[in-house]
């Protein structure tokens, strides 16, 4: 089916100076704001989830939420220090800076350790997500690898990269190998503090 790109962003309330609004644009079509009180970043998420919902219901169209909201930088820079959910984005965004946070020769995203007797291969979340990414270059219809590298997308954004889901994934899908593989490791060192989380948020429901 085809549907107007919409886009939808979790803002700095303008009416109240603090906590967040939400604004979704319906290019060319609509442009609604909720913004009648502070709201916190969990319940302007969740505002513009079931209006996001309702357009759903009641046009016939797909939109999945965590591919169209993003958060952006001026709202979690106001509200990193009333909000503990924006506090903990901040956080995850201030402790990067580009490069990887612990160098490959330290800690490696593959590596053999025994198991029952056994020499077995572990991977790290990273690696997980670099052998995703090979998988969806390699294969471009394999579904599943692509559902998975799409949720590694929805949780950048939810992090303050700047762009939605299906932004991040269509830019990474015009990389070649190399500048895929650097590109990974480099928004996994900016934006993933918790390895433990983001397993969880890209494996947890498959």
């Amino acid at each position: 089916m085809n549907q107007p790109e919409l886009v939808t962003y979790l803002e700095l309330n303008q009416r109240y100076g603090y906590g967040y609004q939400g604004r979704i644009v319906m290019k060319g079509i609509l442009e609604s704001v909720i913004d009648s009180e502070p709201f916190t970043l969990d319940e302007a998420y969740g505002g513009c989830v079931a209006a996001i919902e309702h357009i759903n219901k009641e046009c016939g169209y797909n939109y999945i939420p965590r591919e169209v909201i993003l958060i952006t930088e001026e709202a979690i820079d106001a509200n990193k220090r009333n909000d503990f959910a924006t506090a903990r984005i901040a956080q995850d965004i201030e402790k990067g800076h580009g490069e990887l946070v612990v160098p490959m020769s330290e800690n490696p995203d593959i590596w053999r350790t025994l198991v029952d007797g056994k020499q077995e291969d572990m991977l790290s979340t990273r690696g997980a997500v670099l052998l995703v990414g090979a998988a969806v270059r390699e294969d471009p219809k394999n579904t599943k690898a692509k559902a998975i590298m799409m949720k590694y997308c929805e949780y950048l954004a939810l992090r303050g990269y700047g762009k939605s889901a299906n932004s991040i994934f269509a830019e990474l899908a015009q990389k070649d190998k190399d500048s895929a593989i650097n590109w990974i490791k480099a928004t996994f060192g900016k934006y993933i503090d918790d390895q433990t989380d983001l397993a969880r948020y890209m494996f947890g429901q498959i």
